[in-house]
């Protein structure tokens, strides 16, 4: 399957916690075949932004219903996630304390990354995400 920039671009946008034109560049640009690690760091909102969902509910039970379809999701097109979970406290650097969650996620390849982005179901949950989130970075890693 070929994805395009304008595809992704069209399904989630670009700007503040999405990623820039360049980054979802990026990431189509890099090689479909080899395999692909998402790390992901998240600080949550008190409450649900209700501009992206029309419900009341906190970040956290936000980012849960996210959680409910993604992570099956993942699993759908192969990935899975070598680690989710609660930042316990921090060791060293600085403003460490804006992380709440961090997720590693694992793909064979970079194209089921795609594939998990391309899926209406995920697309649909991502709102609660969105939602839920007062901040993020998410970085690729290509194992070593």
């Amino acid at each position: 399957m070929k994805y395009s920039l304008e595809d992704f671009l069209a399904m989630y946008g670009e700007g503040k916690n999405y990623p820039s034109r360049n980054q979802w560049k990026r990431l189509l640009d890099g090689d479909m075949s080899q395999p692909l690690t998402v790390v992901n760091f998240f600080k949550l909102r008190e409450m649900a932004d209700p501009t992206i969902i029309d419900e009341t509910m906190s970040g956290e039970e936000a980012f849960g219903k996210y959680a409910e379809t993604s992570v099956p999701k993942v699993s759908s097109v192969g990935g899975h996630f070598a680690l989710r979970g609660a930042v316990e406290g921090d060791f060293m650097g600085e403003n460490l304390e804006n992380w709440q969650i961090i997720a590693i996620g694992q793909y064979p390849r970079r194209e089921t990354f795609l594939e998990l982005l391309s899926d209406e179901d995920y697309k649909m949950a991502f709102r609660y995400r969105q939602a839920a989130i007062e901040n993020q970075n998410v970085f690729f890693v290509n194992a070593m």
